[in-house]
């Protein structure tokens, strides 16, 4: 069988990207152990002060546990990334 008259050129291929999967900005674990360690040691340091410990003695602790808990967050808090 022939075909004869109108000649139709075959379709463009078009491309669909899948949509872009957004991650969280990256975070310094030394940012994020600052951070924590600023945390628990201002409750600390509130908690201290709520039961009526002197404010230098509840400093003293709160500023200690701050550096405590910033050294113990930066060596091991690190976990592996899941995929």
């Amino acid at each position: 069988m022939v075909r004869i008259g109108l000649w139709v050129p075959p379709a463009p291929i078009v491309r669909v990207s899948l949509p872009m999967h957004l991650r969280p900005p990256s975070i310094d674990p030394g940012v994020t152990s600052f951070l924590w360690a600023a945390g628990l040691g201002l409750f600390i340091w509130i908690g201290l002060i709520a039961v009526g410990v002197s404010k230098g003695t509840a400093l003293l602790l709160a500023m200690l546990s701050f550096g405590a808990i910033f050294l113990f967050v930066r060596l091991y808090g690190e976990g592996s990334p899941r995929r």
